[in-house]
């Protein structure tokens, strides 16, 4: 009796320490599997963060989609604290901003002034930050000089002291850079839209767009991670300089040319086309 008692007694611990195994077993099988599947997410390097962000940037800079804008500057912040990369991931989070800022000034967003005028701080602290890792980094200088201008919209009372540092921080990328493409482009952009009074100048302007567009055809990227943008931009500044001043032709020839480069620019298909379409009837 007592032997038998023994031999089920022993019979159940068994079970219960098979139980126990495979539980154990199966525990550790989900959390392997759960590691499994988050690896290549904890392995993602910065590079390749970085390169994600700038799909998205170009995605939301191309379908004007401020919400992409916002997820992609979400991902170059967290590879600024990569020592090697945080002088682009401090200029593409910046430019993240500033195309969140443009697209709310040129939808005329009526109560977003302090929206816009955030998103504008945000780009200017973050091209500093750039510049700072990096004096010499000639795009960065020049992209804070249009924040710089741009805040002058929202903030007019400080229009003096804006306008000095536009000047100052343009004047560095061009010293450094005269004949990078982005440069030119931007100085170009600032030349048409300054008023004359100011210092702007509309046939300069023209001149330097098109000054621009025949370096950017020339122009070949080499490096993946570094600026690339500007050349659909070029052809779509200019159609908007030649639609200011209705010579309608030429207008309609640049935005093709803007859409020949680039396909997807939703600014212009979906935006400029149509209002170019519209001065058109009216003729």
């Amino acid at each position: 009796m007592n032997s038998t008692s023994s031999g089920q007694k022993s019979v159940i611990f068994d079970q219960i320490l098979c139980d126990l195994i495979k539980k154990h077993i199966m525990r550790y099988a989900l959390i392997i599997t759960l590691l499994a599947f988050s690896l290549p997410v904890q392995a993602q390097t910065a590079r390749e963060l970085l390169l994600q962000g700038r799909e998205l940037l170009d995605d939301g800079t191309n379908r004007r989609d401020i919400d992409a804008l916002l997820e992609a500057r979400t991902i170059f912040e967290q590879v600024t604290d990569d020592d090697s990369l945080a002088m682009l991931a401090y200029y593409y989070a910046a430019s993240a901003s500033s195309d969140i800022a443009t697209i709310l000034t040129d939808r005329g967003a009526s109560g977003k002034r302090q929206e816009i005028r955030m998103h504008i701080n945000y780009s200017i602290e973050n091209y500093e930050a750039s510049v700072e890792i990096d004096e010499t980094f000639a795009e960065g200088w020049a992209l804070l000089s249009t924040s710089y201008a741009h805040k002058i919209s929202v903030s007019p009372l400080r229009a003096v002291g804006l306008a000095r540092k536009y000047n100052w921080a343009m004047s560095i990328a061009l010293e450094l850079e005269p004949d990078n493409p982005r440069i030119v482009l931007l100085k170009g952009i600032m030349d048409y839209n300054i008023p004359r009074i100011a210092g702007g100048n509309k046939e300069r302007g023209i001149e330097g767009l098109e000054r621009a567009i025949d370096i950017f055809s020339e122009e070949r990227a080499e490096d993946p991670l570094m600026p690339s943008w500007g050349h659909a931009h070029a052809h779509m500044r200019l159609g908007i300089a030649y639609m200011d001043q209705r010579e309608l032709e030429k207008a309609r020839s640049s935005f093709e040319q803007a859409l020949e480069i680039n396909p997807d620019f939703g600014w212009v298909k979906d935006e400029l086309i149509p209002s170019l379409e519209e001065l058109e009837s009216q003729n």
